[in-house]
């Protein structure tokens, strides 16, 4: 038993460290640095245009933020 304990804590840490490394290498290597760009600049023009009280002018603001993010994205390819 005293043999055994060393080898299955050892174990576990080297999985633990594999799981680690793959999870950072997905979020690091995940999706398109452009695109995800133009999806946070568009997250932040959609939430300024929240604070707008009226509702047509609100949606015009949210209208023109997904039209520039649009843009965005086709100059990206």
């Amino acid at each position: 038993m005293n043999q055994i304990r060393p080898i299955i804590t050892s174990i576990l840490l080297l999985l633990v460290l594999l799981v680690g490394s793959v999870n950072t290498f997905a979020v690091r290597h995940g999706g398109n640095r452009c695109t995800d760009r133009c999806a946070d600049r568009y997250k932040v023009k959609k939430d300024a245009c929240r604070l707008i009280p009226l509702k047509t002018e609100r949606k015009i603001c949210e209208r023109r933020a997904k039209e520039a993010k649009n843009d965005c994205k086709h100059r990206c390819r």
